[in-house]
């Protein structure tokens, strides 16, 4: 068993839930498909939120220290996408915040190793408060001449708490039959966790002594839950959604070293998603943007 393999075990028994999750007190605790709306949609946003390289793995200097920060884009949903719940018979307010940010800290180990912290702080955005730890460790396993091929192990880790089953607006809408379907009578209090290991192979080739382009592929697993707090039609809903499975993710993207201390990268993800609507099975997959500003500070 490879170095490579023991870390992706270990951040395997860290991030994913331990067995005693189905002991929570739920009245329904329910597993689902794959391709059901209320799955497509954490894995939407587990994916949304990926640890991704945003460069491919290079030789370090041990104890280096790099402090950047992350900006990715959350794509809107639309009408159709944002019937998520009951199994894609209640629309959703999730168009949020379009925007995440992501503060990292990059320490250069031996051999070449390089070790990758991230967080989502909890700052309440739109109504809802994330709290999401990543963590990656990557290293170069090719590099002569122009080019470049690198592999890393990374996982995430964290929650979003908000009000998605009944949101304050429609709460405020009170008996209207139209804006207020299910008739919720209070802002719920949900809570989103994400649980999420990854690997990544990826290529780099040396355009010049300040620009590289990039690609990588990677495979992930997902272990999320959903547990529901809301109060609809005299009803108290106390629900607890399970959801996993696997995706593979894509990403391409180009790094300019503006001096020897100042990188600035940006990158496109492509995640393929499929999800069951009406019926019938259709992809819905994820396209997004990120960028980020990472300064050597030793």
């Amino acid at each position: 068993m490879t170095s490579q393999t023991r870390l992706l075990f270990i951040f395997l028994a860290l991030l994913l839930p331990a067995p005693s999750l189905f002991g929570h007190e739920h009245e329904i605790v329910e597993i689902l498909a794959k391709d059901r709306p209320e799955a497509w949609a954490m894995k939407l946003v587990g994916s949304e939120l990926l640890p991704t390289s945003l460069g491919i793995p290079n030789r370090t200097t041990p104890w280096s220290i790099d402090l950047g920060v992350e900006v990715g884009w959350l794509p809107s949903l639309d009408a159709e996408q944002r019937m998520i719940g009951f199994n894609g018979t209640k629309q959703e307010n999730v168009n949020r915040t379009p925007l995440f940010a992501r503060p990292r800290v990059e320490l250069g180990l031996p051999a070449d190793f390089s070790l990758t912290l991230g967080l989502i702080p909890p700052v309440r955005i739109g109504g809802v408060r994330p709290n999401v730890v990543a963590l990656a460790v990557g290293r170069p396993l090719f590099d002569r001449g122009r080019w470049r091929l690198a592999g890393r192990i990374y996982g995430q880790r964290g929650t979003l708490e908000g009000d998605i089953t009944c949101d304050r607006d429609t709460v405020e809408a009170g008996n209207d039959p139209v804006r207020n379907p299910f008739g919720c009578q209070a802002p719920s209090e949900d809570k989103m966790t994400i649980r999420s290991a990854g690997i990544e192979l990826g290529g780099a080739f040396r355009a010049t002594d300040s620009l590289e382009p990039y690609a990588a592929v990677a495979w992930n697993y997902f272990d999320t839950d959903f547990e529901v707090h809301a109060l609809y039609s005299g009803f108290e809903d106390n629900s607890l959604l399970l959801a996993s499975g696997p995706t593979v993710s894509m990403t391409t993207g180009v790094a300019y070293n503006l001096d020897r201390r100042i990188r600035l990268t940006g990158e496109v993800l492509f995640t393929p998603l499929d999800v069951q609507r009406g019926g019938i099975r259709v992809g819905d997959d994820l396209w997004t943007v990120r960028a980020s500003l990472a300064y050597r500070l030793r």
